[in-house]
């Protein structure tokens, strides 16, 4: 990490010495000089990254000092600060043109250390990521791999395209760097292009495109593209490092964020203890499951699962046992489920299931393999029964979820009455169960 130095220029001892306390709290190591020259000598011998110096200096205006200070190889990126102690439209204007960075009041100390600190913390700052760099030269890709590694970044470096494809491939990047014009059969226009494609996160990562053609028309149809930036050559490093500074830390906020929505979405949708999803999610997603049977005239069933004598199961073995046996539970239930039919905790010890494309025989009869599969599977190491409750939509009611739970939920209290340990259907007409299926 580099040293953070400054310099400050002005005749008077009394703000050098504030000065120099605010960019020590700041984390800088500040030089002193009393005039205009001897602050140009200080330039000549050491590069500043940092240099506050008075408009109304012994020897020489500020304005002149800013121009000469400039004219230094290695100032044109320095931050150069003016402190004046009036407000002289006219001088300031001055300072600017001449390469002054910005100017502030000497009366006003506050804003000078807001914006030292906010320096120190721009320049100290370290980036942690992966950047995927393509380009041909081999001169400037050494620079630019020494610029991000510098900033703390991990590179990986190709000069085809084809190679830097198969890496992203198989590669989590932050950052994308590509030359337009490469070697090879690919160029970054197609590597862009296949990128963009993707349909996963990762595709959307941020693309910074390089040219030393710097075609209007062909910038436009880069962006177009996708690219998220577009730096001409020959490259500035400074300027190349803030850009690569903006862009990773907006696509690393970016994902944070997403996923601390998924985590939100996660526990709002999932029941804590058998991670299946809760009645939320049910009420949720069960609107497409119905529409789309309305719509396409399908059938669809609902299952209302309930475990037996589960009060009596907690009274003998516990609480946490009675949790955990929950928890594995609902962990089977997943398993032994269709891809397409939706598993859901109601309460307690009661689960939901929609089972699309089902009539009434073929969810009884999925209920009984169910049931029979159970019997050969004791969460928590207990031995458990189920009862079950079917009730199918009736497209001529316009049933909804909450009338298609009371069907199967009835349905299911009769299979308790029944003696449990058996899958009751429900029947519209007498709004009596009439099959039963006992283990």
């Amino acid at each position: 990490m580099q040293k953070l130095n400054a310099l400050v220029v002005d005749a008077s001892s009394e703000f050098r010495n504030k000065a120099r306390a605010l960019l020590s709290a700041a984390g800088f190591e500040a030089d002193i000089a009393e005039t205009g020259y001897q602050g140009l000598e200080y330039a000549q011998q050491t590069r500043y990254r940092l240099v506050c110096c008075s408009d109304d200096l012994p020897d020489i205006a500020g304005s002149e000092f800013c121009g000469q200070l400039r004219a230094i190889n290695g100032y044109d990126y320095a931050a150069v600060l003016v402190m004046t102690e009036s407000d002289n439209a006219r001088v300031l204007k001055q300072a600017l043109l001449a390469g002054a960075t910005d100017i502030f009041s000497k009366h006003d100390e506050s804003e000078l250390g807001i914006y030292v600190q906010r320096l120190a913390q721009r320049e100290t700052r370290q980036l942690s990521g992966r950047v995927l760099f393509i380009e041909d030269s081999r001169v400037l890709q050494t620079i630019i791999i020494d610029l991000l590694t510098d900033m703390g970044l991990d590179v990986d470096a190709y000069t085809f395209a084809e190679e830097a494809w198969e890496a992203f491939s198989g590669g989590d990047y932050d950052l994308v760097i590509t030359d337009i014009m490469l070697e090879g059969s690919m160029s970054g226009i197609t590597l862009v292009r296949k990128i963009r494609r993707l349909r996963e996160d990762y595709g959307n990562v941020p693309i910074i495109a390089t040219s030393g053609f710097d075609n209007v028309s062909r910038k436009i149809e880069l962006f177009h593209l996708g690219v998220n930036d577009f730096v001409s050559k020959p490259i500035v490093r400074e300027e190349l490092r803030q850009r690569v500074f903006n862009h990773i830390t907006s696509y690393q906020n970016f994902r944070e964020l997403r996923a601390q929505q998924n985590s939100l979405c996660s526990l709002a949708m999932l029941d804590e203890l058998t991670q299946l999803f809760n009645r939320h999610a049910l009420r949720e997603f069960a609107g497409k499951y119905l529409s789309e049977a309305y719509r396409f005239k399908r059938d669809l069933a609902m299952a209302v699962i309930d475990l037996d004598h589960f009060r009596a199961i907690n009274e003998q073995y516990g609480f946490v046992r009675g949790d955990n046996l929950l928890a594995e539970l609902g962990n089977w239930l997943k398993r032994h489920v269709r891809d397409v039919d939706m598993i859901a905790r109601w309460s307690g010890e009661e689960f939901v299931l929609l089972l699309p494309g089902c009539d009434e025989q073929m969810a009884s009869l999925l209920m009984q393999r169910m049931q029979k599969r159970l019997t050969r599977f004791n969460p928590a190491s207990i031995s458990i029964t189920i009862s079950v409750g079917v009730a199918t939509l009736r497209h001529d009611k316009q049933d909804t979820l909450n009338s298609l739970f009371e069907m199967a939920d009835r349905a299911m209290y009769q299979a308790k009455m029944a003696g449990r340990n058996c899958v009751r259907i429900y029947q519209a007409e007498s709004e009596l169960p009439i099959r039963e299926t006992q283990e």
